[in-house]
């Protein structure tokens, strides 16, 4: 690869690290400009067919649509507790549980996130988490960063175990036949089986970094967003942070090893809760004095002011959260019921003639439960026709900024990853970086290869498709370099979680769902060091460790 080559290929990371981080533009701004250039590198560099290129940009376009239903759906879920006056009595029940900012910030984000996540993935749980934590009083800021730090863990197993049993699955397969074919027979019959290994070295790993997510998040929000600027008062919850994160990531690490990946996530955060929320009521293992101490500017922002006279049971209040979480289970676990809603599908094939397709959801993504919710609330909260119109109408316009930055960045993310159909005889943009990487960095692959993972996440959006990507590429270098097959795959794994946490899709849909679109690259600049470092923590437990 030339260097001119490699400067193409590294045009989207280039072009959105310069004009979203550096340059503080707004997604909406700096997503369209980096599509073009990737565009314009991808066929005078890289010498894509235009043709491609094309059909690469309407699959982008038509594959927005699923990110942007969710997104839409969390927003109007929003506001429909914000004008029934529903929200106002969840709020009263978290200030129950604790007044401790820091505690509901690992209950909501941690935990319920978790559950989320392991039910549905599609970076569902910052769109859930991050307005409650706001209407709680946290900063809208810093309720998207630490939303996003927190849906990182649970992600190996997002989706009903998505990542693993069907990202890194297609990753591995060449021909119609798995890379891993010896290794899956040497753990089980099937490639779930060898998932399930995998995945062990996974949560093993995460019993250590992952039980320190709940101690970076409150300090974070006390580092970051105190009026003391102060991680030190972040870190007077330790015992109760350092708690919670076992809460999750041990019912995890045994249900991974009796059951397989599909549902770590989703007992580990219900067996969590059930354990953190008594002790959190108690006042066991915190302070005696709450801390809710926001710098005043920052907590104002975003923040609107509802008038509302409605009161409800806790348990109403909360029926629309408990309807989605339970359509969001049944539909990935119950056989019948999946089939039948993803019977609905729209499916483009052939577009512009080439082989590329794109399809769109309309009942099975998370997206279509959350309007039916919505609906379901209305009638629930006895809404008025004005708190209707104005929950609709509000979430409409918030979408406009959100609108123009995924349908830039997702038609920017299918050019690079399409860029393998050229007439240079290259592999894509992605497959050579990596390629690269791995020719000049074998030496040290236990701390790259969760970087590659992040690369991955951080331009497709997708821990799932970051596993698709790379999980060969990790695999060949395996063998390559002598290191354990298992261990390599699941670091590419952590660091595909880790890419959740900074990824442009997931960090637009945090932004937009807490009212602050346009701030995205302050979010971003939170969110890498924390990727980072938990990827490089990873990487040096596999060199000291070497697997299982």
């Amino acid at each position: 690869m030339t260097l001119l080559q490699l400067l193409a290929s590294l045009t989207p990371v280039i072009s959105v690290m310069l004009f979203l981080v550096l340059l503080k533009m707004p997604a909406s701004r700096a997503m369209p400009i980096s599509m073009v250039m990737t565009g314009l590198a991808a066929v005078f560099v890289w010498q894509m067919d235009t043709t491609i290129l094309g059909a690469s940009v309407v699959e982008g376009l038509l594959s927005a649509l699923t990110p942007l239903s969710i997104i839409f759906g969390a927003v109007f879920l929003l506001n429909t507790l914000k004008y029934s006056g529903a929200m106002d009595t969840i709020r009263a029940g978290f200030t129950n549980i604790s007044g401790d900012a820091r505690v509901q910030v690992i209950i909501i984000c941690w935990l319920f996130g978790s559950f989320i996540e392991g039910s549905a993935g599609f970076g569902t749980p910052a769109a859930i988490g991050a307005p409650l934590l706001v209407l709680l009083g946290v900063p809208p800021v810093a309720a998207a960063v630490v939303a996003l730090i927190a849906d990182s863990t649970s992600v190996s197993f997002g989706a009903i175990g998505l990542p693993v049993l069907f990202g890194m699955e297609q990753g591995l397969m060449q021909g119609g036949v798995s890379m891993a074919a010896d290794q899956i027979a040497q753990h089980g019959t099937s490639f779930a089986d060898y998932a399930q290994f995998i995945a062990l070295h996974m949560i093993t790993i995460d019993l250590l970094t992952g039980t320190l997510i709940p101690l970076v998040l409150v300090s974070v929000l006390t580092g970051f967003f105190g009026r003391n600027k102060s991680f030190k008062e972040g870190l007077a919850i330790w015992k109760f942070a350092l708690f919670a994160g076992l809460a999750f990531t041990v019912p995890a690490w045994l249900i991974n090893f009796f059951a397989g990946p599909e549902f770590p996530s989703v007992i580990g955060a219900l067996v969590g809760m059930a354990i953190v929320i008594p002790v959190a009521r108690k006042g066991l293992l915190l302070p005696e004095t709450p801390w809710n101490d926001f710098a005043e500017n920052d907590n104002q922002e975003g923040k609107t002011k509802i008038e509302t006279k409605a009161q409800f049971s806790q348990v109403a209040a909360w029926t629309p959260y408990i309807i989605m979480a339970g359509l969001l289970v049944l539909s990935r676990t119950v056989a019948p019921l999946k089939s039948w809603l993803t019977s609905f599908n729209i499916s483009w094939t052939n577009l512009l003639g080439t082989e590329l397709k794109a399809g769109f959801a309309t009942l099975y993504a998370p997206g279509a439960f959350f309007v039916l919710v919505c609906i379901l609330g209305f009638v629930l909260f006895k809404m008025k026709s004005p708190a209707i119109k104005e929950s609709i109408t509000v979430s409409c316009k918030s979408m406009l900024p959100t609108i123009i930055s995924l349908g830039a960045s997702v038609p920017m993310v299918k050019i690079f990853l399409n860029s393998g159909t050229n007439e240079a005889g290259l592999q894509s943009m992605p497959v050579a970086l990596a390629d690269m990487l791995a020719g000049s960095m074998g030496a040290i692959w236990a701390w790259m290869s969760p970087i590659v993972g992040i690369f991955g996440a951080f331009l497709s959006g997708s821990a799932t498709f970051s596993n698709m990507m790379f999980s060969g590429l990790q695999y060949s270098v395996a063998d390559n370099i002598g290191m354990n097959h298992a261990l390599v795959l699941a670091l590419q794994g952590i660091g595909a979680n880790a890419g959740n946490m900074m990824c442009v899709m997931n960090v637009v849909a945090a932004a937009t769902v807490v009212g602050m679109a346009g701030r995205e690259s302050e979010i971003i600049r939170k969110t890498m060091p924390v990727a980072l470092g938990y990827a490089l923590i990873a990487g040096t437990i596999a060199s000291l460790w070497g697997g299982l």
